[in-house]
């Protein structure tokens, strides 16, 4: 790398930023041998370096104490089975005021800027972070899986951990589904995760919403930094739309579906048959070998919004048209949209780039979560504990967002490209492990 980025001193600096000396302790004080800070510090570290498991991460902890003597306090190898205990206890809330406290860091530090769209803007989506299969689930609750009945364990579920689905399939064994509500900040280089939320066993993503949205509004109100929310169909809803807008005063950018009724009835009609060249802005690029177009037409809803959306201001058309160069072969699809923003605060190429945005919640949070770090590698779970899933699901937000800035920072050769999560992730490994890279990029930033 021209510029690395990846160094040890900066992945430091944002372990440091997360606080970890405000978790609670789950142990008992005369039982512990080995302090929580330092240990949270060596899974953040092992995540950022590849680790695929708690094997794993026991070898980061030696490897990182025989090469630095003492780094955050980690002095010696630590067991994997300690953190298999620890992790169940650790309370994801207090996990998760410790990624707020590391996002606000970041963003004092000038990383998360709107460069990539003119607002400042953060998605939401939904996420299956881990299935618990009837064996798991038998285990966490003491009971004998060849005695276990179905309604015995839903009943025990439901108590001891609501934020899990205990589902019921007509064939096979029972497991339940530990699912979350991510949010990313999409308007910066640095996509980061700014935000997580399991979703109740008892609700849907849609039902979770309201709650997710309010402690978004409590993290970041102060900081300015989110303006604007934007959502898929899924998650679109006219209850939470009205939250948005009109009790937390953030603007939002919504996809919509025929499952909208009469909003997406009006939006069909106003633009779904406008032809190309009455488009208000349009482009073509090549995306995986393919010419790709893409319009947009916007319907301005003027001050008095659409029937019961008296929030929203212009309804939003987007195509894509995908064309192979050789066979000819084309796909065309329609993505609609209702945004609390006139015309003259949203132009329409402003918001094809928060149209197409939005997908970096899928692209680089998820997608990343599951390729990079492994999240959805059974066979290498870190936990299968209905507790222990989503704390490790918020330590590799936060692994994740420190790669995610060391992208940022970092730059490849003579045409300063950004490298790859794979490049950013194995150096890392070589400067927390094996050798030493010398750059006060990351360092000062």
């Amino acid at each position: 790398m021209k510029r690395n980025a990846a160094t040890p001193k900066g992945v430091e600096r944002r372990i440091e930023n997360l606080g970890f000396h405000r978790v609670s302790e789950p142990r008992q004080k005369a039982k512990v041998k080995y302090p929580l800070p330092p240990m949270l510090a060596t899974l953040v570290a092992a995540m950022v370096t590849m680790a695929r498991n708690l094997r794993e991460v026991e070898d980061r902890s030696g490897q990182i104490a025989q090469k630095h003597n003492e780094w955050l306090g980690i002095h010696r190898r630590i067991a994997d089975n300690t953190y298999g205990k620890v992790i169940p206890r650790l309370d994801f809330d207090e996990l998760m005021a410790r990624l707020h406290a590391a996002v606000k860091a970041e963003k004092r530090r000038g990383n998360l800027e709107p460069t990539m769209l003119p607002i400042r803007t953060a998605a939401i989506d939904g996420k299956n972070v881990a299935t618990l299969h009837w064996f798991d689930l038998c285990r966490v609750l003491d009971l004998e899986p060849d005695q276990a009945t179905a309604s015995q364990v839903k009943r025990r579920i439901k108590k001891r951990f609501p934020n899990v689905q205990f589902c019921k399939p007509k064939t096979g064994k029972p497991y339940a589904l530990a699912r979350v509500h991510t949010v990313t900040l999409i308007s910066s280089l640095a996509g980061c995760c700014i935000h997580q939320r399991p979703i109740q066993g008892a609700t849907n993503e849609i039902g979770a919403m309201p709650s997710l949205v309010r402690e978004l509004k409590a993290a970041y109100s102060r900081t300015g930094l989110i303006e604007m929310l934007t959502t898929d169909a899924g998650n679109t809803s006219l209850g939470v739309a009205t939250l948005i807008v009109d009790d937390l005063h953030w603007d939002d950018f919504s996809q919509i579906k025929s499952e909208h009724g009469e909003l997406y009835k009006e939006a069909e009609r106003a633009l779904g048959r406008l032809r190309d060249g009455e488009a208000d802005f349009g482009y073509s690029d090549c995306q995986n070998g393919d010419t790709v177009t893409y319009r947009v037409w916007c319907h301005d809803l003027s001050e008095h919004g659409w029937l019961d959306w008296t929030h929203a201001r212009q309804l939003v058309r987007v195509q894509r048209i995908a064309e192979h160069p050789t066979t000819g072969k084309k796909t065309v699809g329609n993505r609609y949209y209702v945004t609390s923003k006139t015309p003259a605060e949203l132009k329409p190429e402003h918001a094809l780039a928060i149209s197409r945005g939005h997908w970096r919640c899928e692209e680089e949070t998820h997608w990343t979560s599951d390729a990079m770090l492994q999240e959805d590698r059974r066979r290498l779970a870190w936990s299968r504990h209905p507790n222990g899933v989503f704390v490790v699901s918020a330590l590799r937000m936060m692994a994740l967002n420190i790669l995610a800035v060391a992208r940022k920072l970092s730059r490849l050769g003579e045409r300063k490209e950004t490298p790859t999560w794979h490049q950013v992730a194995v150096h890392f490994l070589l400067v927390l492990c094996e050798t030493t890279l010398q750059t006060e990029a990351f360092d000062n930033a």
